[in-house]
């Protein structure tokens, strides 16, 4: 009885195992070199670095040649599928390790807009906050020295006046 209870466990966890192994292989589609799929994951990644260049700030007009680049990586990979449907395996690998080398450079084109970017905005940020404490600090000495300027212009504005108290010569 003990004996079935231990196999029991066994049996299962060598079940799981084996699924799991099973189901974490994939296999290229019929036709299709694994090229052609890492060019596909490639081309995912550099959309989503320009996506995420974009959201970081970087411009469109420094985006649009990485869009044409991409378009470009697009056209390769595609003409790596259709030349792996007919047949054709040296061209389609031709086309699609293009197409993973441009798309690799636009993810690392893409990145650095987006680092470039990021930067930017950091130092924007800190330039517009220090102007803010800077001009903060200037309105608290003007509002609180006002009165003591005051004062001051006003005994300058005396001691230049020349106050005439009356003639002297008639006192004599």
């Amino acid at each position: 009885m003990r004996m079935l209870r231990l196999q029991f466990p066994a049996a299962m966890a060598c079940l799981l195992i084996a699924s799991t192994l099973l189901s974490s292989v994939t296999y290229p589609a019929s036709g299709q070199s694994t090229q052609i799929l890492v060019a596909k994951q490639d081309l995912i990644q550099a959309f989503q670095s320009i996506q995420m260049a974009e959201q970081l700030g970087a411009s469109n007009a420094d985006l649009l040649p990485l869009s044409i680049q991409l378009n470009t990586a697009l056209q390769y990979e595609e003409s790596a599928e259709t030349l792996s449907q007919q047949g054709n395996a040296s061209a389609a690998e031709t086309y699609a390790v293009q197409s993973i080398n441009l798309s690799t450079q636009i993810t690392v084109g893409a990145e650095a807009l987006g680092n470039q970017a990021k930067n930017s905005s950091s130092y924007q940020t800190i330039l517009a906050y220090s102007v803010a404490v800077a001009l903060a600090l200037l309105s608290t000495l003007v509002v609180l020295g006002a009165n003591r300027l005051m004062r001051i212009a006003r005994r300058r504005r005396l001691l230049k006046a020349e106050i005439d108290y009356g003639k002297r010569e008639d006192a004599r």
